[in-house]
């Protein structure tokens, strides 16, 4: 009986840490897209529902850490609904690469298009799921795009070709607009 103490022991020790290994791996799992965002979100310097623009891509000499794709302008939105509808336009490039896609708060993404589906310009409704808002009564139901949190990210992307270079992309970019519609 006193030789199975310390088995006990060791095996109560190994089921504890066990249990401690696997709380911490899914309470990371679970706070680390909303760390991210919250991050995300002090780094626009809280400016809510109007867009941001990235840096400009780096030249090869450049000693800077280079974007994620260096040869994509990027822009993003943050947004919060809990009072608004907004209504997000924009002109799309018609022979080089464009997107537009929306991020829940968790960085959950729930919606992209590119330049395939859209031509020449854009206009969505971003939303609340759910809303009943008068403002929606008649706009086309392939213009709404309904967030299933109120906070979130909506994020552009264009590449730089030879047919866009940087200078017109950025006056591209720079002409998305953001309206408050109100609910």
């Amino acid at each position: 009986m006193a030789a199975t103490k310390p088995i006990l022991k060791k095996g109560l020790f190994a089921l504890i840490l066990v249990a401690i290994a696997v709380s911490f791996y899914y309470l990371t799992i679970w706070v680390t897209p909303y760390y991210v965002q919250k991050k995300f979100a002090e780094k626009s310097l809280g400016v809510i529902n109007t867009p941001q623009f990235g840096d400009q891509p780096n030249d090869e000499n450049s000693r800077v850490i280079p974007l994620p794709n260096p040869d994509f302008l990027y822009s993003t939105i943050n947004y919060d609904l809990k009072d608004d509808v907004l209504k997000i336009s924009g002109i799309v490039p018609d022979s080089t690469y464009w997107s537009i896609s929306a991020y829940q708060e968790n960085t959950t993404n729930f919606f992209v298009e590119n330049e395939e589906k859209v031509k020449a310009k854009f206009e969505y409704y971003l939303a609340p799921e759910g809303s009943t808002s008068e403002v929606l009564k008649n706009i086309s139901k392939e213009k709404i795009i309904y967030s299933p949190t109120t906070k979130g990210l909506i994020l552009f992307r264009y590449l730089v070709s030879k047919a866009y270079p940087v200078k017109t992309l950025t006056e591209l970019q720079h002409g998305v607009t953001v309206e408050k519609l109100g609910r």
